[in-house]
């Protein structure tokens, strides 16, 4: 298994919420989760212009040719059930969580119903409609690396799943940026083209004989 997945399981990183949307741009996904135009920043930019005594959450954005990662370490929106659910409007979502408490959460959601969802383990059981593709790659990685986390894990099967991967260095890195303070209604309807490769790239997984993209 890669350690590009590595910077989720340290201690300084407490929660998060980690979000890939097929075929929206970064400038859409922002909008969708309540935030204005993102500008590019690096993270240090980032904390400096939204510090942590404003409430909200920011907003960290990159682009593929097919998937855009919205990434979130602060009161995360796309979390939200109601959010997640309009991300995946007509696309596809991926979507691994850290809460607080440690727990994990991987889903998976196609327009607007969610196909897969789990806390990943020896004995998940997802709800959703199914086929449980993420579970399957969980509990590969899981069986091949039995010492690795859990949410280790989830992130490198929503990776596998996608074709991406994201690094400490993509996050801390300049960036589209955005600060959304409440859930409030896009101003523009979701892009039906394929987004605009914006930001830094993410690096390319090649699984033999396992594509890295899947149609649901």
């Amino acid at each position: 298994m890669d350690n590009d997945w590595a910077w989720a399981t340290h201690d300084h990183n407490p929660g998060f919420c980690l979000t890939f949307v097929r075929d929206r741009d970064p400038a859409t996904v922002a909008d969708l989760l309540g935030g204005g135009p993102p500008q590019s920043m690096t993270r240090e930019d980032a904390t400096h212009t939204y510090p942590l005594t404003l409430p909200g959450s920011v907003l960290r954005l990159g682009a593929t040719k097919t998937w855009t990662y919205c990434y979130e370490d602060r009161a995360p929106t796309a979390s939200r059930k109601a959010l997640r659910e309009r991300l995946s409007d007509g696309t596809d979502v991926v979507q691994v969580v850290k809460s607080g408490d440690g727990m994990t959460i991987a889903r998976r959601l196609n327009n607007r119903s969610t196909v897969e969802q789990f806390e990943p383990g020896p004995t998940a059981t997802p709800r959703g409609d199914h086929p449980a593709i993420l579970l399957e790659l969980v509990t590969r990685a899981l069986t091949h690396q039995p010492h690795t986390s859990r949410l280790a894990a989830a992130l490198h099967a929503a990776g596998e799943y996608v074709g991406a991967v994201v690094t400490r260095q993509d996050l801390d890195g300049p960036l589209p940026t955005s600060y959304s303070t409440h859930p409030a209604q896009p101003t523009t309807p979701p892009a039906t083209s394929a987004p605009a490769v914006l930001g830094r790239r993410l690096a390319t997984i090649t699984i033999p004989g396992q594509p890295g993209d899947h149609t649901t």
